[in-house]
């Protein structure tokens, strides 16, 4: 975006060391800036800086699951909507997300966040914050340069970052202090009129993140905060300040994307139980209309909503359960014209600001009455309805900006819980939150513009859809702390006895005695943990290990069963496998990564029948045919018993026996199912286009995988068009939980992707001395190359810089020179370049010239020089 009103902890130092004074409330332009301002400001300050230590600022992109996240060791979260570079991609680097649901989408809804924490000490109230998000005030920095590094950790055996210590697929531990005072990097508050007071915090902030089916759309924070003070720290509240804005990357900047979203608040949705509710308390954010192009969503619309809701709050000490917190939600708009600056004000508990505006909080004590004020404003689309006559509500100061705040609005949200525990010297306070993304908020593309009317929000807010942002506020949760789990506790080792919070579903029989209803089998169903933090959920089996062979119009993928078939369920475990799937596509994206093929093992979920509840129950884990037949005779054949209509009877027990079969998925085979020949038996062959799946091998060794004595497998999926990279995925699933009514879980498409081309490899051109080909032969200016995904593949904003003409069958090492007819050099690459080539054996050049010119139309020469000879061809440019 070309102007923007919150500043980045990047632009702070950059301002402080060249002394460039801005004045508070006005507008920045970021564009202007370095690509990468706070590492440019951190090098500049290391290079001249003697009397001050430099503060170690990082940042960390967590890439695992469905939610791509930017997290930094200064107290703010986000990247300034891509401002910022991942530095995990260092040198060659790359934009950070800032909040981007679905993972790989280009639609991001966040700008940035930060922490906010306020408490009383002595007779002063303070409040130190990662970002104010408008006065330039950035409180908390990490240690100085060679310490204050993030940590990395990772469960994933087949990770650098692997560790038994690790929480999650992808953990980022970062350590941060409100403690530093230096005006080189902390400007005093301009309306508190004095530099920074620090409380005398130490954070410590570990972030989570999952591939996992019901943990792939969130990121849980956990923050543990020591007050390394010599005061006693009283009344504490904490706070999440989040600048959403929601577009998507590809959209021109020209849209301002970020002035028109919404912001609110949902207590609860609808249970899965019918009748009940189930608490969330999640602050949200969403784009107003989800972006439609015409009368339809696209790849650039924003459909999703995104949030963040408190999972872990104080321990309850006198209970089962957690302890219960005070919430606050309050959001407002920040403007340089005080008219504008504006959020809905309760007369009981209302505070004049002084700064004119009745929106943005200036200064530690109006930031510390916001935190604290335990108000609940209502969904920005009501900003319009006057609610004086009948509530506690100010009147709208404006009712032309109400409205227009209420179509949608560059808002900004604080969401705040607390008190606190008072905290001595030494004590700590633990809280985390869950960052929660979900999908298909908006439904239809035309639902604001049909809809929407100020004066009758009521309309437009029934046609957005909460529920899988629902679904995944509360498995943010329960991946934090397990319903129906008695975990220890953590110093003393010892269980409570206390399971989580419950109800009871499915009561089958009442019972009158002595006047009073007893009910009696009824379900318990935990809709909450004990408290203490698990940390985790139930895990697919790990993806497996593999390679991919590339060949002319031909892929072979080589995988190993080593880590999928022999780890056991950290729940269970059991060793839960069930199969394979394999999948491909143009985008490392879970919606464009389409399944091509699965294989799994051929077993049978036994059905039950339970005379006392009068159903069929799952109770026992999938049975292969050779069990099955162990059980109930070598002529037992289970597809005679796959209906409930005529069930298996089993007489030899005392009790009858009555059980029927289901397929556990879709029993495909081809797992465990050797012959001599090495080939599995019941080839599948499938369709994806024009694409084949032909066959699957067991015992593969061609490649060196570590079989770890289980199969090693390839599949060969041909017909591909060599002049498109296509990403492929292997993933291992299991066959559920039947006790907990878990679904089968499966590692996530998007967990091990690798791009390839279906080309030739550099050794094989080598060895065979193939010659070069280049295309497309013409190249058309006019041809939609980017519509076919040959051109800006992964939806960054096509510009003249993203055209392409390919290079095949390279050399591991050679140099490309492009001639006009009349032999002028255009262009000299030395392959392997790190902009242009993306394999050992392909180079896409841009069409840029040697002087950064975009070529003109016309004939071209080129030649490839390598340890193979000199080659000579043409191409041509047409407009």
């Amino acid at each position: 975006m070309a102007t923007r009103h919150m500043n980045s902890l990047r632009v702070i130092i950059l301002v402080t060391v060249l002394g460039v004074f801005l004045t508070a409330l006005s507008a920045w332009a970021i564009d202007d800036l370095p690509r990468d301002p706070e590492r440019f400001a951190r090098r500049f300050d290391a290079l001249n800086k003697t009397t001050v230590d430099v503060p170690n600022s990082l940042n960390r992109s967590h890439k695992v699951g469905n939610v791509w996240m930017t997290i930094t060791n200064y107290g703010t979260f986000g990247s300034n909507f891509m401002d910022q570079w991942d530095e995990m991609l260092e040198p060659d680097g790359s934009p950070a997300p800032s909040f981007e649901f679905p993972a790989g989408s280009g639609s991001n809804y966040l700008y940035a966040g930060a922490i906010w924490f306020g408490a009383v000490v002595d007779v002063d109230t303070l409040v130190s914050v990662g970002s104010d998000g408008w006065m330039r005030i950035h409180e908390m920095y990490p240690a100085a340069i060679p310490n204050g590094e993030i940590i990395s950790r990772s469960t994933r055996k087949s990770s650098k970052d692997y560790s038994d210590e690790a929480i999650s697929e992808q953990d980022y531990i970062a350590e941060y202090f409100d403690t530093l005072t230096s005006t080189a990097y902390i400007d005093p508050d301009p309306y508190d009129g004095r530099p920074h007071q620090p409380l005398g915090l130490k954070i410590i902030q570990k972030s989570y993140s999952w591939s996992y089916e019901y943990a792939q759309d969130f990121i849980l924070l956990d923050f543990t905060i020591f007050n390394i003070s010599n005061n006693l720290i009283r009344s504490a509240y904490m706070a999440l300040y989040v600048d959403a804005d929601c577009w998507n990357r590809a959209l021109p900047q020209t849209r301002e994307g970020f002035k028109d979203d919404y912001s609110g608040y949902k207590l609860t949705v609808p249970s899965t139980y019918p009748g009940l509710q189930d608490t969330i308390n999640i602050a949200w954010t969403a784009d107003n209309d989800g972006d439609p192009v015409g009368s339809a969503f696209d790849y650039t619309s924003s459909t999703a909503v995104a949030g963040t809701r408190v999972v872990r709050g104080p321990m309850n000490s006198s209970g089962c359960g957690p302890a219960p917190l005070n919430y606050s939600f309050n959001w407002w708009t920040s403007e340089s014209n005080t008219n504008f600056d504006w959020g809905p004000r309760d007369s009981r508990r209302y505070r004049d600001f002084g700064t004119g505006g009745q929106g943005t909080p200036a200064g530690d004590p109006n930031k510390y009455y916001i935190m604290s004020n335990r108000e609940f404003d209502y969904d920005q689309l009501f900003a319009a309805i006057d609610f004086s006559d009948s509530t506690y509500w100010l009147a709208p100061t404006n009712s032309s900006l109400a409205s227009n705040i209420a179509d949608g609005f560059d808002t900004r949200y604080l969401f705040s819980f607390g008190p606190l525990e008072d905290m001595e010297p030494g004590d700590s306070v633990n809280i985390t939150i869950g960052y929660v993304g979900g999908d298909n908020f908006h439904v239809n593309a035309d639902d604001f513009r049909k809809y929407f009317d100020p004066d009758d929000p009521e309309k437009f807010y029934d046609k957005l859809d909460f529920t899988d942002f629902g679904v995944n506020a509360q498995w943010a949760a329960w991946v934090f702390d397990n319903p129906g789990v008695d975990t220890p506790d953590p110093v003393t080792g010892e269980r409570d006895g206390c399971n989580g919070l419950f109800y009871l579903v499915n009561c089958l029989d009442t019972i009158i005695a002595d006047g009073d209803t007893v009910v009696d089998r009824c379900d318990t169903v935990y809709y909450a943990g004990d408290g203490i933090p698990d940390f985790k959920g139930p895990p697919p089996p790990p993806p497996p290990q593999f390679v991919v062979e590339a060949k002319p119009e031909t892929i072979v993928v080589h995988w190993t069963g080593a880590l999928s078939e022999t780890t056991p369920d950290d729940f269970t475990g059991k060793i839960d496998f069930e199969g394979y799937r394999l999948y491909m596509g143009e985008l490392s994206t879970i919606s464009a990564m389409a399944l091509i093929s699965s294989w799994d093992i051929i077993d049978y979920s036994r059905m039950d029948f339970n005379p006392s509840l009068g159903r069929y129950l799952q109770r026992l884990d999938p049975l292969t045919v050779d069990q099955l037949k162990d059980m109930y005779g070598q002529d037992f054949d289970p597809e005679l018993y796959t209906s409930k209509n005529n069930p298996y009877v089993d007489t030899r027990g005392e009790v009858d026996s009555i059980f029927y079969l289901v397929s556990q998925d879709a029993n495909l085979g081809n797992v465990y199912e050797t012959y001599a020949d090495g080939e599995v038996d019941n080839v599948i062959q499938r369709l994806y286009d024009t694409v084949i799946v032909d066959t699957v091998w067991l015992n593969d060794t061609e490649y060196d995988l570590d079989s770890n004595t289980v199969g090693v497998y390839r599949a060969v999926i041909s017909n591909l068009l060599p002049s498109k990279a296509l990403f492929f995925s292997v993933t291992a699933f299991d066959f559920g939980n039947p006790i907990t009514n878990l679904e089968p879980l499966e590692s996530s498409p998007i967990a091990n992707t690798y791009l390839s081309y279906p080309a030739n490899s550099a050794d094989v051109v080598e060895k065979n001395q193939l010659k070069v080909s280049v295309y497309p032969n013409p190249y058309k200016i006019s041809a939609d190359y980017r519509g076919s995904g040959y051109e800006d593949p992964f939806l960054q904003g096509w510009s003249e810089r993203d055209r392409r003409i390919h290079f095949v069958n390279l050399p591991a090492e050679a140099t490309i020179k492009i001639f006009t007819i009349d032999g002028d050099l255009v262009r000299e690459i030395h392959h392997p370049d790190p902009n242009l080539s993306d394999s050992d054996s392909h180079l896409q050049w841009d069409l840029i010239s040697r002087n950064t010119q975009a070529i003109v139309s016309g004939l071209y020469l080129y030649s490839i020089e390598s340890a193979l000879g000199t080659q000579v061809g043409k191409f041509v440019i047409l407009k």
